[in-house]
């Protein structure tokens, strides 16, 4: 709902009008003419939903005022700001939301927030200038430029496994899943086994709005949001491999599996053990045979190795044992710096916990910690007993690694990034042609419908006793349409199958183009979503389908990162038995007769409904059964376009008379008889809440009841 008021400036305080800032009454001006504009809708750009504006409001500088506001105009002042309290007084926060009421004689005639623009001194006079907005905004501010990577999903951790992989396929709506279907590129040779790499987790959309709502201090009420259709709405991953951004690389202890996993940026030459390790002859003795890990990827690291030993010792001297820390490309060791422990004993207990800064390494550079008894007389010996041990490298700035069995998922790291909450937010409302308007009852929560479904139908009331006869009533054909043709666009990719549809059709994969056949227009109204289509293609031979996103030259295929995706899933079973590979391509770690698809049709193989706004100019797999034509425009977008486009669609503007109780009961879900005929009311211009009087009113024309 979109709201606009202009205050004039003189003082009042009897006046009926009142204003309350975070529940305090605010001083404002004689004759507080409010003049308040409120739409649900603009048929003039078919792609903007609810977004709320206000012109300048001027408040004066009274004692009250000046007091509420924190003695902001003292620039010599600074105040300390906490969230949790109301943003008034010594905690007033220029920069932060304030949230108003607006009533007159008891009525309300606006909520929302408030933002202070300017303070304005003159000769001693102070004047504050400031916004007043509509909830929504509220929500929209509260967002800012809060990214999906600041969410925090870090209670989903876990650990990546088969057992995990296969379990997450009965979650629904939440946690994590992992579908089995996305090609990602590179991980299969017949298309028919997969490597593990391809397996990785997605994230739940109604997750992801129910997150952002929680860090704005929103809450929403969606009846669509509950269904099981968008609850099983997820986004894959988007990388071009599962890897995580760390400094910490390497964080092994005694009581920790082998790994050496080639694919891993450390490779284990052997296990961190606890052993008992036996002095004689030998001055020098590896803990682990000769090198602890290797650095497997090419490009060089800068950080630092932590060590901590927890043993006993013993041995036939008072001179200490030295722990030598070297690194080497296995034909020469480079020495990077010691510590020691046993100085004049010959038998103790020691804890070392020590930290080697400046240790770089190359591609097969070794990490050796290498044990130094040199004053060990011949004949001599010592016993060490190690009851713990731990090695950890910490990188002086984040790298990439990938993920390997057995590591930790830390789903954080796994969001797709550079992502705006409030475009993800403004995204799902196009796709699902969304309205959202504040709950009039309520502080703070959004109520949230699709367009078929907001409209109460069994409601109707008659304004046609408002009307100003004595001013023109303007009925528009085409309800001002600007535009011959509507665009419904999904985002551009460069992954191949999308790149070759769009050769193909000049059109993104999943886009829809309707022409409203209006003659007096050539231009195109475009709406565009943040999310890519996923091409669906099946592979000769296969029984499953796959969601593509990789890169390819002739035969050879590329990973790549690319743009994020929205896809739905389901179980399919029945299917020829596959399996998941090890990165080798040759271990089975799991076979299986069924998937976890994702994909924009509910089912590959008998589809229901499809996420894609249009029927596909091309499927690049073969379908047997279904309908293909219950998609995102035929659903969602179908009956409005069709309202604002028929050839008996009107835009009626006229002037009505309007009382505090009609618009303290603003109802948009209403649908309005005016002499005869039944509209839709789309907007409210300058209403005067101070003093009834006249306002302009625009109506679309309904043409369809059941949507």
């Amino acid at each position: 709902m979109k709201l606009y008021l202009v205050l004039p400036t003189k003082l009042n305080s009897d006046s009926m009008i009142e204003l309350f800032i975070e529940g305090k009454r605010v001083d404002v001006n004689e004759t507080f003419s409010t003049m308040i504009s409120f739409a649900i809708d603009d048929v003039k750009d078919f792609s903007a939903k609810n977004t709320a504006v206000s012109k300048t409001v001027i408040l004066p500088g009274t004692k009250n005022n000046n007091l509420l506001f924190g003695d902001i105009y003292d620039a010599s002042i600074s105040n300390d700001y906490d969230s949790t309290k109301p943003n008034t007084g010594i905690n007033f926060n220029a920069s932060v939301s304030a949230s108003i009421y607006v009533f007159n004689d008891n009525l309300q005639v606006m909520k929302g927030i408030m933002q202070m623009l300017e303070i304005i001194v003159d000769d001693g006079m102070v004047e504050y200038e400031v916004g007043l907005f509509g909830e929504l905004a509220g929500f929209t501010a509260k967002l800012g430029n809060l990214k999906l990577e600041d969410l925090d999903f870090s209670a989903y951790d876990h650990t990546y496994s088969i057992a995990n992989i296969i379990a997450s396929r009965s979650n629904l709506g939440s946690s994590y899943i992992y579908p089995n279907n996305i090609d990602y590129g590179t991980y299969s040779t017949a298309k028919h086994h997969w490597k593990i790499g391809t397996m990785r987790p997605a994230l739940f959309i109604k997750e992801y709005i129910d997150k952002i709502f929680a860090v704005s201090g929103y809450t929403y009420n969606c009846d669509l949001f509950n269904t099981n259709r968008f609850k099983r709405l997820v986004v894959p991953n988007n990388t071009k491999i599962l890897q995580r951004v760390s400094t910490e690389l390497l964080n092994i202890s005694s009581s920790t599996q082998t790994i050496n996993d080639v694919s891993s940026p450390f490779i284990n030459y052997f296990n961190f053990p606890i052993l008992t390790y036996l002095g004689g002859f030998v001055n020098q003795l590896y803990l682990s045979n000769n090198c602890l890990f290797k650095w497997n990827l090419t490009n060089p690291i800068f950080g630092s190795v932590i060590l901590k030993v927890s043993l006993n010792f013993t041995k036939t001297s008072t001179d200490p044992i030295i722990l030598n820390l070297y690194k080497n490309n296995d034909t020469t060791p480079v020495f990077i710096g010691f510590t020691t422990f046993g100085t004049g004993v010959t038998s103790g207990t020691a804890i070392i916990d020590y930290t080697f800064t400046g240790v770089s390494l190359i591609q097969n550079d070794n990490i050796s910690i290498v044990i130094d008894f040199a004053a060990l007389p011949f004949g001599g010996h010592f016993t060490l007993n190690i009851t713990n041990a731990q090695l950890i490298y910490n990188s002086d700035s984040p790298i990439t690694t990938p993920y390997s069995l057995g590591d930790t998922i830390e789903v954080n790291n796994i969001l797709p990034q550079n992502y705006l909450q409030k475009d993800f937010i403004s995204s799902i409302v196009k796709l699902f042609q969304l309205y959202i308007f504040e709950d009039p009852t309520q502080d703070k929560v959004l109520l949230i419908a699709p367009f078929i479904d907001f409209f109460n139908l069994a409601t109707s009331i008659d304004w046609s006793n408002k009307i100003d006869r004595s001013k023109p009533i303007k009925l528009k054909p085409m309800s001002e349409l600007n535009a011959r043709y509507y665009e419904f666009n999904f985002k551009k990719d460069s992954d191949y199958w999308n790149e070759l549809y769009e050769k193909r059709y000049n059109e993104t994969y999943g886009s829809y183009k309707y022409d409203s056949a209006y003659e007096f227009a050539k231009e195109t109204e475009k709406l565009e979503l943040i999310f890519s289509g996923t091409p669906l293609v099946g592979y000769t031979g296969e029984d499953k389908v796959y969601s593509t996103i990789f890169k390819r030259s002739g035969t050879t295929e590329e990973n790549i990162d690319s743009n994020i995706r929205i896809l739905q899933t389901k179980l399919v079973t029945g299917v020829s038995s596959w399996n998941i590979l090890a990165t080798d391509g040759t271990t089975v770690l799991g076979t299986y007769t069924d998937y976890l698809y994702a994909g924009h049709l509910d089912d590959p193989d008998a589809p229901t409904n499809d996420l894609n706004f249009g029927v596909l100019k091309e499927l690049f797999f073969v379908l047997i059964t279904g309908a293909l034509n219950v998609n995102q425009f035929n659903v969602y977008w179908s009956s409005y376009m069709a309202e604002i486009t028929d050839k008996d669609s009107r835009l009626l503007t006229a002037t009505l008379k309007l009382n505090y109780n009609d618009v303290a009961n603003l109802d948009f879900s209403k649908l309005i008889y005016i002499d005869g005929s039944l509209y839709r009311l789309n907007k409210i211009e300058d209403f005067n809440a101070s003093e009834e009087d006249t306002c302009t009113c625009s109506f679309v024309k309904v043409i369809n009841k059941i949507y």
